[in-house]
């Protein structure tokens, strides 16, 4: 088996315990599907006009946003 082989059985794995906690817990679903949105909109609004970066604030925001909520989410 190769490594790829392996890195997707473990998060086939991950992925059903996640499954299994959501459906045991479902407010978990609850914050891990507002908190990214919420995230996005304050940063978005409170601190888009004052920050200034290349390409574009907001695709610089959705990078940062969708990281963190991988980040933590494992």
């Amino acid at each position: 088996m190769t490594a790829l082989t392996h890195a997707l059985g473990d998060a086939s794995v991950v992925a059903k315990r996640n499954i299994i906690k959501i459906k045991r817990v479902p407010e978990v679903l609850v914050f891990v599907v507002l908190s990214p949105i919420m995230f996005v909109l304050l940063f978005a609004y409170v601190f888009g006009a004052s920050i200034e970066a290349p390409g574009g604030y907001r695709e610089f925001l959705i990078a940062g946003i969708f990281a963190q909520t991988v980040l933590f989410g494992a």
